[in-house]
């Protein structure tokens, strides 16, 4: 019987769906993260509840023409209050593509994200 997802890795999937879609929305992100959820991205706040979340995404989606978080996840570990995990984040930029090896914390409430913070570094070619 296969465990099913933690909530990072369901935000992964519907994430890159909503990127590829042009669909993220305030009430979108409030189906995976909490109304008071930190998101922090190497050390700094990038938005605080789904709403600023949301505009933090869509900032990202203006200026990349893709953007994917590598499914499956390299490797996570989580219970029902916490999670950690590892991944590829891969996307392209003025038509020249990238890839970031991610970890990233997170903090679970009522199943959903409450804090995410992730750190993330350039793949070594």
């Amino acid at each position: 019987m296969t465990a099913p997802a933690n909530p990072i890795t369901r935000m992964f999937d519907w994430w890159n769906g909503a990127f590829r879609a042009d669909t993220f929305t305030p009430e979108a992100f409030a189906q995976h993260f909490t109304g008071d959820a930190d998101f922090i991205v190497d050390g700094g706040l990038r938005g605080t509840g789904p709403e600023s979340i949301c505009a933090h995404f869509t900032r990202i989606r203006s200026t990349c023409e893709t953007v994917e978080l590598v499914t499956p996840v390299i490797a996570t570990l989580s219970d029902d209050a916490q999670g950690f995990v590892q991944y590829r984040c891969t996307f392209t930029v003025n038509g020249k593509p990238g890839s970031e090896v991610c970890m990233a914390y997170a903090r679970f409430r009522d199943g959903k994200i409450a804090r995410f913070e992730v750190m993330g570094r350039p793949e070594a070619a």
